[in-house]
């Protein structure tokens, strides 16, 4: 498919009626094959996306650039799309008056991408909660920087204080960063998705994602991490040449072939 075909059938797209986003989505078999890892067969891909759509009738009504937008994100990060296992999550949310879908990168995701790239062991988060023990500071006795968490109980039902994630590296080094609660809040709210989606449905697992986007910057350097944090949560919309950021016109990512 040429980039003129490609603009073509975005366009068409948007004026066609909700039943032919599942042809659309067919049609772009070929593109999303070309940017799909080794791992994911494109068949695979095909079936768990149209399975998505029939699941959700409300992505059908969404922008075709952005629903291209979202899958082809989907692809270049090698994550399955939808929520049956928390890597991507595609939800529809009306944006300026009009219906796209947000791509939401879950918790399982980020730290899928973050140890793809084999330098990076252990990566987790954990929420901390009120009345947990919690010290993070410097001291030259303990040899630098330190960090203390100790919940108070497992029962997971005090309110959330901030969140906690480490990793462990290749060289043996230990990343942590610890990211209050007001920043969480702060983070959501500068996306799309708002309380919609997981953030509404599995918002511990979304608390933890926080945390882990939060260390990315911290961890190996990984051109899929790095993605994924600058697209997550943003209408990203398919255009000629790569992933554009519906809101700022920021270009996300381009394709191999317009470099």
């Amino acid at each position: 498919m040429t980039s003129n075909d490609l603009s073509t059938t975005i366009a068409t797209a948007q004026t066609v009626e909700r039943r032919t986003a599942h042809d659309l989505v067919r049609s772009m078999s070929g593109e999303f094959s070309k940017v799909l890892p080794e791992t994911v067969p494109v068949e695979t891909f095909m079936r768990l996306t149209l399975t998505e759509l029939q699941r959700n009738e409300d992505l059908q009504a969404c922008s075709a650039p952005s629903l291209l937008g979202a899958l082809m994100l989907s692809a270049q990060l090698g994550l399955e799309p939808g929520g049956a296992l928390g890597h991507l999550y595609l939800t529809p949310r009306r944006v300026k008056g009009e219906q796209t879908v947000v791509p939401i990168i879950g918790y399982k995701g980020l730290v899928e991408l973050a140890r793809r790239s084999g330098k990076v062991g252990t990566v987790k988060a954990q929420i901390v909660r009120e009345g947990d023990l919690f010290d993070q500071g410097f001291d030259t006795a303990r040899g630098g920087e330190y960090t203390t968490w100790r919940p108070a109980d497992h029962e997971e039902k005090r309110p959330p204080i901030g969140v906690l994630a480490w990793a462990s590296l290749a060289d043996g080094a230990v990343q942590t960063r610890y990211t209050p609660m007001d920043q969480v809040d702060a983070r959501r709210e500068r996306g799309a998705a708002g309380q919609r989606g997981p953030w509404a449905t599995d918002r511990d697992a979304m608390i933890r994602k926080t945390g882990i986007r939060a260390l990315a910057p911290d961890l190996p350097a990984s051109t899929a991490l790095a993605l994924a944090t600058r697209a997550d949560e943003r209408v990203t919309e398919y255009r000629t040449g790569g992933l554009v950021d519906a809101d700022t016109g920021e270009v996300l990512h381009r394709d191999s072939g317009d470099e």
